[in-house]
């Protein structure tokens, strides 16, 4: 750094900080210009730089705008850059990153106005790209030209021609002579990870110039860089006394760091790691999990790994194999689950919920719209977008259309959303971990039926074949499991009664232990960041012959005619399990008892809800992969009948069915009705009936 330098030569102080910081972007922006036009100056680097450098940070985020005038005069009058052409560059994009400070976006005041700020946010919606015309060149009749800068907002135009001597007023735009700039405008959110119950995330529009244009899409997350600018709101034509803010952006960071917005110390990291060498994390981890729920540890376990997940893999095909996996908890009225699954939201780092009595489908994978202002149509993201890597809740699943649920296809599955509306074609990531809860159609549960668990439900056969673990929750009369229940409900009361008369004092220990969660929420969240930011687990030669040798062997139990106990999906489904199991002990390798735990786990859940109840074997047609063993069995039987006998009555095909041992008209008519919806069946005329299909 030079002596003769005096404080109030800014540009002087940039020229050497550029010369000696920046030689490399310098020696790149010269052969790359220009296609490469922006200098990243790392404001940390800034202050690391003596006495001056600390000034200078200070200016960068007090006054932005004069700290890139100064640098751009730096570069220009020393000639920092020379482009193969020749020729000064005409225009460089300064960037700054690494802010040290971050401010929320309700935060934000008058006070920040023209200030330089970094924002953890997600995008929830961005415009297309349009030039933006930042140099407007006016020519007046007599052929003189005038210069109008132009700012974000409205178009200004000059009075008068800038001539001298010229008075003329009628202007007329030239857009050959007139400068343009690329233009692109988001819609963002703040983070709903810090926000207390109740709040609502703040949001802000940020403008975007250049070539950093197109690089963030409706449900990414990052850090912003900007400056903040106000504008003037205008209403029904009439300028309003209340001024809008939004981000000039400088440079986005972070976004494509998973988790990044979960802020976790030294302290915190300590912690998780001694809870990740205890003896069971895991089932201190479920015991965490809505406490003031009595039992249902089994579900709370397969929670406790779905919020850790597993493993997603990009093949070299191209194919993605998903790390997340999706649990449907069906259980009958009274059970709790709404009250489970609304906690597990809390629980997640990213989570988000639903009760899709009233979700609509543009609100859960997002829509375009028209924009206000310029009338061209925006990419807005759903919630299923916002709670990319994270936990989606949804409620009441039963309720939704079928049209509501087929868009969740491909979310479960490719853990992605194709948006294909008005002149936007984009394919958004949504790589969540879905947790749905369920009523079953008549309120309560017959496992006896021929169909299974998929025609007591009011949902598709294929969409229920999307989840990886699906769990009953009865409500069945029991002394000593309802006297359990009602203490610990009892109990739960009794201690929110202490805490709102402020006689905390009087809980006991032992109540506390029962209600309270082992591991705190905040330290969980934190625990559930730091494990899928940093560990991924690789499968040890034990674990997977483990898990292929459960695969054939329970697929060895079927033949010909017997019902396909498990699919494929049910090996990925125990693969995922097993990697959670290891995230959970931070662990870089899964072992052998991984994988026996989530095969345990899978094991009792697919026993419970896939087992046929009259010959105690596995159907995977009871829950959706297929048609139930039972139910083909049943409708192999009507064919048969109804092809010796071409239309036939109804009563005659009762009562040929109870030959056969069918004896419950209910079944035998629903059996009946989906034939029909099959097209397999015909009504030639009323109540008699006709196969015509295969």
């Amino acid at each position: 750094m030079t002596d003769d330098l005096h404080e109030g030569d800014k540009t002087g102080q940039w020229r050497d900080y550029l010369k000696q910081k920046c030689k490399k972007q310098l020696a790149v922006l010269s052969r790359e210009y220009p296609h490469e036009r922006s200098l990243f100056i790392d404001i940390r680097d800034v202050e690391r730089w003596g006495k001056e450098g600390l000034l200078l940070a200070d200016e960068v985020v007090e006054n932005p705008g004069k700290v890139m005038e100064d640098i751009y005069d730096a570069v220009i009058a020393n000639e920092l850059i020379k482009p193969q052409n020749g020729k000064p560059p005409k225009a460089i994009n300064v960037r700054f990153t690494g802010l040290r400070k971050k401010t929320t976006l309700r935060e934000l005041r008058h006070d920040d106005v023209n200030r330089f700020v970094a924002v953890d946010v997600i995008c929830i919606r961005a415009s297309e790209v349009r030039p933006r015309i930042s140099e407007a060149v006016f020519r007046c009749g007599a052929g003189h030209f005038t210069v109008k800068p132009q700012k974000y907002g409205k178009f200004v135009e000059p009075d008068v021609c800038g001539t001298d001597g010229c008075n003329l007023k009628r202007m007329e735009l030239v857009p050959k002579r007139s400068k343009f700039i690329n233009q692109q405008k988001l819609r963002v959110q703040e983070n709903s990870e810090g926000l207390r119950a109740g709040q609502q995330p703040q949001t802000i529009e940020v403008v975007v110039l250049d070539d950093i244009c197109d690089t963030l899409f409706p449900g990414d997350r990052a850090t912003l860089n900007g400056i903040v600018r106000s504008i003037q709101r205008v209403v029904k034509g009439e300028k309003s006394t209340v001024f809008d803010l939004y981000l000039e952006l400088s440079s986005i960071e972070a976004e494509e760091r998973d988790f990044d917005e979960v802020e976790i110390t030294e302290e915190a990291i300590a912690q998780i790691k001694e809870i990740a060498k205890s003896p069971d994390p895991l089932e201190r981890i479920a015991r965490s999990i809505s406490p003031t729920i009595w039992g249902i540890m089994e579900i709370k376990r397969a929670i406790a790994l779905q919020l850790f997940g597993g493993v997603t893999k990009e093949n070299d095909d191209g194919t993605i194999s998903r790390g997340f996996f999706h649990i449907l908890i069906i259980g009958e009225p009274g059970t709790a689950k709404s009250k489970l699954i609304r906690n597990v939201v809390h629980q997640s780092p990213r989570g988000m919920y639903a009760t899709m009595k009233s979700a609509s489908a543009v609100g859960l994978i997002g829509t375009t719209i028209k924009d206000e202002t310029d009338g061209r149509y925006t990419l807005e993201a759903g919630s299923l977008a916002l709670a990319d890597n994270g936990i989606h809740a949804l409620d009441e699943i039963d309720k939704a259309d079928d049209d509501i649920r087929d868009t969740l296809y491909e979310v479960m599955e490719d853990g992605a959303i194709t948006i294909q509306k008005a002149t936007i074609h984009r394919t958004i990531r949504a790589r969540d971990s879905i947790i749905a809860a369920a009523n079953p159609k008549y309120e309560r549960f017959d496992l006896w039926a021929e169909g299974g668990l998929a025609d007591q439900i009011n949902m598709k056969p294929a969409f229920l074949s999307r989840f990886d673990l699906i769990f009953i929750m009865t409500d069945t009369p029991e002394q000593t499991r309802d006297t359990a229940v009602a203490k610990h409900i009892a109990m739960t009361h009794r201690i929110g009664e202490c805490k709102a008369a402020g006689k905390a004092e009087k809980i006991t220990e032992e109540e506390k232990a029962k209600v309270i969660p082992e591991i705190a929420p905040i330290l969980l969240r934190q625990y559930i960041a730091y494990a899928r930011r940093t560990v991924f687990p690789i499968m040890n030669q034990s674990a997977y012959d483990y898990l292929v040798e459960y695969y054939w062997k329970t697929r060895g139990n079927a033949s010909e005619n017997k019902p396909v106990p498990i699919t494929a999906r049910a090996l990925e489904a125990t693969i995922r399990l097993s990697e959670a199991m290891a995230r959970i002990r931070l662990s870089g390798e899964v072992t052998l008892k991984d994988a026996e735990r989530a095969v345990a786990i899978f094991d009792a859940c697919i026993k419970e809800v896939a087992t046929d109840p009259k010959t105690g074997k596995l159907d995977s047609g009871r829950i959706g992969d297929g048609m139930a063993a039972a139910k083909k069995n049943m409708i192999g039987v009507m064919r048969e009948i109804m092809l010796q006998e071409p239309n036939l009555s109804e009563n005659l095909l009762l009562a040929k069915m109870a030959e056969r041992s069918y004896n419950d008209p209910v079944k035998v008519l629903t059996a009946l009705e989906d034939a029909k919806r099959s097209g397999d069946v015909m009504e030639p005329r009323r109540d008699h009936y006709q196969w015509i299909g295969k």
